[in-house]
């Protein structure tokens, strides 16, 4: 947050000093701003490495535990077809086909956890105590199981959502630079605002307020540029809104998951 404050400080500095006439200081600040931008890149991109590593951890942790929830459901099958029943084991093995096809969702693997705990408790009620016993530990590693896989979820929509607001933060940059190279101090400087709040959101942890602030603030730079007659670059901030939009979904979708 302190590097953000510092790079808008620095560019409106460098707009002053140009105003001023003062180019060759004006030049100096510039290279400033080019500095701070590098090295809030650079504190970007090493969360991002740590935030990837974690990922990659706990999609390994998942990836064994779902392995570990289908040899077990593949065990409790055999035994409920030992001991005669043979509807139950059916029902255990759709859960071990869910499992070892890769594909299901923590949703589907919390549906599989709680039918086992009601399978479990069918044949308690049935007198069936040793089976029930087998049906439960399987709930159990389901229910782990089904946690583990939404947390990893959770983490997947997250970095959808972050690189949606990489992606509009630079495409905000981009046209404040093409707006400044045309002249265009004043909406240039409107432009790389909008760009500035997407980064502090972004750095802020995707506060949904502060996000949605960004998103505004896009759509009335659009309608402005629009108005200036800047067709291409109401244009390109357009394509901006709509990453800032597909992020604020990505997050959403992310806050849902955590809640599930």
């Amino acid at each position: 947050e302190e590097t953000e404050h510092a790079l808008a400080d620095a560019k409106a500095a460098a707009a002053r000093l140009r105003e001023e006439g003062k180019e060759k200081e004006a030049d100096e600040m510039a290279g400033m701003v080019v500095k701070l931008e590098e090295a809030l890149h650079a504190h970007h991109d090493a969360e991002d490495l740590k935030h990837e590593a974690e990922l990659a951890e706990s999609a390994g942790e998942t990836a064994a535990k779902e392995d570990e929830a289908a040899k077990a459901a593949s065990e409790v099958a055999r035994k409920l077809e030992k001991a005669g029943l043979g509807d139950e084991a059916e029902k255990v093995h759709e859960w071990q086909t869910l499992l070892e096809g890769g594909h299901e969702s923590g949703a589907d693997v919390e549906q599989a956890a709680r039918d086992a705990h009601e399978l479990a408790h069918k044949l308690r009620v049935d007198g069936k105590e040793k089976e029930a016993e087998e049906v439960e530990q399987l709930a159990a590693k389901l229910d782990g199981l089904a946690k583990a896989k939404l947390e990893v979820e959770t983490m997947e929509k997250e970095k959808e959502a972050k690189q949606d607001m990489k992606e509009a933060a630079d495409a905000g940059h981009h046209v404040a630079d093409t707006l400044r190279a045309e002249g265009d101090d004043e909406l240039a400087d409107m432009v790389d605002k909008v760009g500035g709040g997407v980064e502090h959101a972004l750095g802020g942890g995707m506060a949904t307020e502060e996000t949605e602030h960004a998103l505004a603030d896009a759509k009335a730079a659009a309608a402005r540029l629009r108005e200036e007659g800047k067709e291409k670059e109401a244009d390109e901030m357009a394509g901006m809104v709509v990453k800032l939009e597909e992020a604020l979904h990505a997050h959403h979708d992310a806050e849902d998951l955590k809640h599930e």
